[in-house]
């Protein structure tokens, strides 16, 4: 790599946040829009070899991940609307449980269309099925404890190319739901509809000068050390994104909560940089260096992405469902909670932004579920 200085890799990823936003308002790149630019630069500067990837230094990549991600969240959801959530929650969980099934499906369609990927897999084709099927309902955490469960961790080859795959398929997907809700919205059967409910009084005051930067970066962080400390006292049960929801919920309550008017863009930056370090996960390279199972791996999640976009989109078509709110529920699907607040922030629809943070922590509650259930039907069926 051409920078492995960690603070200079950092700045160059700020910068490509700060330069994605600016060509998103520029002519020739605005269909593109920041969120989808800072996806590709993130991808463009790690393939190039000027930066390195989320494995090449994970101690750089995931504070991003962890804190600055749900730091931005809970700043973002100061400001949502629960009565837009009451009006958005059933429609977000029909569309979330429709990509789920898709997923399922999906990795049954791959596993008979290509048997070429059963033989190279083996004994671990069941655990790989359920890994993949657990992630893309719920997101990563899935991916891991699945791995654990089935042994499929200890084969080192094996889980590292799977990882590579997953992260390069997952970021292609993130491109793809932000890319969908427009080309949708173009037929009459996926009309648009918000969510949304005015407001009923005025806004205070908004904060000035330092205090306005300073008290929401340091309301996140207090809320994210009480969230983890929350969690600790649950044993690690309950995620520490729902709490930091609820948190989150309370605090947009108070009226004070009100007068924080850069939360939003401050959240919207560090949603910005986890786009961007999302694209620096899709390692092309390494993808290029595990040769034949990397491509069978590539094709078989191929098939999973495709039977689960037919469903979602399909009867989402037939429901007559809002394009945002299917490719918020699919970005929930693959790529988690996180995802889809990101999605639903970048497509300015603050109607969704809690829905889909919901459905994606009840993708990581239930993925593992369907991923033993898809396990065990593999084994049934290829042993």
């Amino acid at each position: 790599m051409l920078v492995k200085d960690p603070t200079a890799i950092l700045a160059i990823l700020l910068g490509a946040v700060a330069l994605s936003v600016w060509l998103g308002r520029r002519r020739y790149f605005s269909s593109l829009g920041g969120a989808l630019i800072a996806i590709l630069l993130g991808a463009l500067f790690a393939n190039l070899g000027v930066i390195p990837t989320p494995g090449e230094m994970p101690a750089l990549y995931d504070p991003i991940f962890s804190e600055v991600t749900l730091g931005a969240i809970f700043l973002i959801l100061l400001e949502v609307n629960l009565r837009a959530v009451k009006r958005a929650g059933a429609p977000m969980l029909v569309a979330f449980a429709l990509g789920a099934v898709g997923t399922m499906l999906g990795v049954l369609a791959a596993s008979l269309l290509m048997p070429g990927a059963r033989d190279m897999l083996g004994g671990h084709f069941a655990g790989a099925g359920a890994m993949l099927t657990g992630t893309y309902i719920g997101g990563s955490a899935n991916f891991n404890l699945l791995a654990l469960e089935y042994g499929v961790v200890k084969e080192a080859g094996l889980f590292t190319a799977m990882v590579v795959v997953d992260n390069v398929m997952s970021a292609a997907w993130i491109l793809a739901t932000i890319a969908i809700p427009p080309l949708l919205a173009r037929s009459a059967r996926f009309p648009a509809k918000t969510f949304a409910a005015e407001a009923e009084e005025s806004r205070p005051p908004p904060l000035e000068g330092m205090m306005a930067i300073a008290l929401p970066i340091a309301s996140a962080a207090a809320a994210l050390v009480l969230s983890r400390a929350v969690a600790g006292l649950f044993g690690g049960v309950v995620p520490v994104i729902l709490i930091l929801t609820t948190v989150a919920l309370l605090a947009a309550q108070l009226r004070s909560a009100a007068r924080l008017s850069l939360s939003r863009p401050i959240g919207l930056f560090g949603l910005y940089l986890f786009l961007a370090a999302v694209g620096a996960s899709a390692d092309l390279a390494a993808l290029v260096t595990w040769g034949a199972l990397g491509a069978a791996l590539f094709g078989f999640i191929a098939i999973i992405f495709a039977v689960h976009a037919a469903i979602l989109f399909g009867a989402g078509a037939l429901l007559r469902l809002d394009p945002d709110l299917l490719a918020i529920a699919s970005s929930a699907n693959i790529g988690g909670a996180t995802s889809a607040v990101a999605l639903a922030e970048v497509r300015k629809r603050e109607d969704l932004l809690l829905p889909g943070l919901l459905a994606g922590t009840l993708g990581t509650a239930s993925g593992t579920y369907a991923g033993f259930a898809i396990g065990g039907l593999l084994g049934a069926m290829f042993s």
